[in-house]
């Protein structure tokens, strides 16, 4: 396996309408919103599923932890499922996955039933992450990370939804948390219906010959880039999980009743949405990616330090604001990075899968490793020294990025 450079193919795939563009951008938008739900939905209500279910802060860390740890251990699996089932189609599969995993929450009346719908769900978010990427890169080559910009909106909304009204639907449930939890897969449901006239349209967007496929079926192990985005990716989402994990814990530990908490957690979601629709407008204008994300580790950085030490002194609207920044633009330039180095939506496939099988196991350690911080120290705050350590990992990195939006790579 080897990489060379490349130019960019910028034409499109097949010639098609408007109104077919559209309906492609709407259905990806439609399935983003279950790639999250299923994870920060849990944090409004995690004191109440502690209480029920008798979890300590290593276990019910693992229904965050459990799925991101999927999300890397079966990454690698999209390219396969690809070839055998068409992107499309395997698309659609992972999204009934999730949406099935979902709806077993309104009877996960144990921590064991619990735990396992968030190992079904990271499964179906660990193959569809992949596929997406290739998606994007083979319908919208040419506009690529202003497409990964509705992803990212997309992902954020169900975030943001699923947070805010998490509190309310289980006090108009009489308290039944499950179906704050269950509710969700109704994403699942809209966003197959959307995607259905695209699975019809599109028995396989995999043109690729049987030769081609042969030689690029390897994960680019041996590129040294590609490691480094590796490293990218799992610092930045170790940083957004353990945030959106025990974001609502640590607002009560200072004062906020249940709601105002799940509002906080809310703010979060929605400036990380915002975020990961600007940032992709902002990178088409510059080659550049180190200052972006130099700046906002720096977000990162900030926000966590002033909702740890200084939660009188700062607003905590205002750091969870912050940190929503700097999440959702740290994400943003993690899923652009190996869109700006390959040529084919296959290889943008296997790079996404690279990257994020080994970034999500990263990523999956750091909400576990908080949840033995606070059994430890007894406090949230605790947890909190991990969001800080990571985020200055990840501003040294950035210091030393020389990476810039111009190889391409394809692998022979």
């Amino acid at each position: 396996m080897k990489s060379e450079l490349r130019a960019i193919d910028y034409s499109l795939p097949n010639k098609r309408s408007t109104g077919y563009t559209i309906l492609l951008i709407l259905s990806l938008f439609l399935v983003s919103t279950n790639l999250r739900a299923a994870i920060t939905s849990i944090s409004p209500l995690l004191e109440d599923i502690q209480r029920d279910l008798g979890m300590n802060g290593i276990s019910v860390s693992l229904l965050t932890s459990i799925p991101l740890f999927c999300m890397g251990i079966f990454a690698p699996m999209a390219a396969s499922l690809s070839d055998r089932l068409g992107m499309e189609r395997a698309i659609t599969m992972c999204i009934g996955l999730i949406g099935i995993a979902t709806a077993a929450r309104f009877f996960a009346v144990t921590s064991f039933l619990l735990l396992l719908t968030a190992l079904l769900a990271g499964i179906g978010i660990a193959v569809a992450g992949p596929l997406i990427s290739g998606f994007i890169k083979h319908h919208f080559p040419a506009h690529a990370s202003s497409i990964v910009g509705v992803y990212l909106t997309g992902m954020g909304i169900g975030a943001s939804i699923s947070s805010a009204f998490a509190i309310p639907i289980e006090r108009a449930a009489h308290g039944s948390w499950s179906t704050a939890l269950g509710i969700w897969s109704i994403f699942a449901v809209i966003g197959i219906l959307a995607w259905w006239p695209i699975i019809r349209k599109h028995a396989s967007t995999d043109h690729h010959d049987a030769s081609s496929r042969k030689q690029s079926s390897k994960l680019p192990w041996n590129n040294k880039q590609a490691w480094l985005f590796l490293i990218i990716f799992g610092l930045q989402s170790g940083i957004y999980y353990t945030a959106a994990t025990w974001l609502a814990p640590r607002a009560q530990e200072i004062g906020m009743d249940a709601a105002t908490a799940g509002t906080l957690v809310t703010v979060y979601s929605i400036m990380q949405m915002i975020a990961g629709l600007v940032t992709p407008l902002m990178l088409n204008r510059t080659t550049s990616r180190k200052s972006w994300l130099l700046a906002f580790s720096i977000c990162s950085l900030a926000g966590c330090s002033a909702l740890s030490y200084f939660p009188a002194e700062v607003n905590p609207f205002l750091s969870a604001a912050v940190m929503g920044i700097g999440a959702g633009g740290l994400f943003s330039i993690a899923l652009i990075l190996p869109l700006d180095v390959t040529s084919t939506s296959r290889d943008a496939s296997l790079w996404t899968a690279m990257i994020q099988f080994g970034g999500y196991l990263i990523g999956g350690l750091l909400p576990l490793v908080s949840g033995v911080f606070y059994d430890i120290g007894g406090s949230y705050q605790a947890s909190f020294l991990i969001l800080i350590f990571t985020s200055l990992i990840l501003i040294a990195v950035s210091v030393f990025y020389r990476g810039k939006r111009y190889t391409h790579y394809s692998q022979q």
